[in-house]
């Protein structure tokens, strides 16, 4: 693991932690702390876009540390970063399942040389894009209605605690139906697949297509 990636998962993991640990003891300035960490990795490692993007959530979530801005926009300021956060992944599925577009899973897939190939694959992948396009969805649709019914705690339950373990239930649930249809998939291996994920080479080509 690179240094950059140890510094997004150790970002990632304290900003979501001291985010909800905000909300639970009722500790804005704790919350604001725990965004800025976890702009930091977007800011240092990101394309331009991106750190442009962490670099705005990260100087809102400095201001409000120290005491600027309106009190009481603090709940909605410290959701506003994870709820954004799952739009971009439900946007970034989404633009893939337009017309003339490769879908994101059917991409990673065609990049793992061991993976099969075939219109049923194909088919498989698309499907599996928009479960994931779909399951974001329902995260930031859920999450928004919490916080319009003012149910702050458990908004952040939803973005900080049972969007990743959801995420890692559905990425495990999907590799457990595939090692079930090895007749079609060949071999499904988790940790292939995160490193095909993981590899730049798989993204290059998809930024251009989007």
């Amino acid at each position: 693991m690179t240094f950059s990636r140890i510094i997004r998962v150790v970002g990632a993991v304290l900003g979501v932690g001291l985010i909800h640990y905000a909300f639970i003891f009722e500790n804005p300035e704790t919350g604001f702390y725990g965004l800025m960490i976890l702009a930091l990795p977007g800011i240092l490692f990101g394309r331009i876009l991106v750190r442009l993007v962490f670099s705005a959530i990260g100087a809102i979530a400095l201001f409000s540390a120290i005491g600027y801005g309106e009190p009481g926009a603090g709940p909605y300021l410290l959701l506003a970063a994870p709820v954004c956060i799952n739009l971009m992944l439900m946007a970034l599925f989404g633009v893939t399942l337009l017309p003339g577009r490769t879908p994101l899973i059917t991409r990673f897939s065609r990049f793992d040389r061991l993976q099969t190939t075939g219109p049923e694959i194909d088919r498989h992948t698309r499907m599996v894009t928009a479960l994931w396009m779909g399951y974001f969805a329902v995260i930031v649709a859920v999450t928004v209605l919490l916080v319009v019914a003012g149910s702050f705690l458990t908004a952040s339950w939803i973005v900080t605690i049972g969007s990743p373990v959801g995420s890692a239930a559905l990425f495990l649930l999907e590799h457990l139906y595939r090692h079930f249809r090895r007749d079609l998939f060949g071999q499904a291996s988790v940790f292939r697949t995160l490193r095909v994920i993981a590899h730049p080479e798989a993204w290059r080509g998809m930024m251009r297509d989007v």
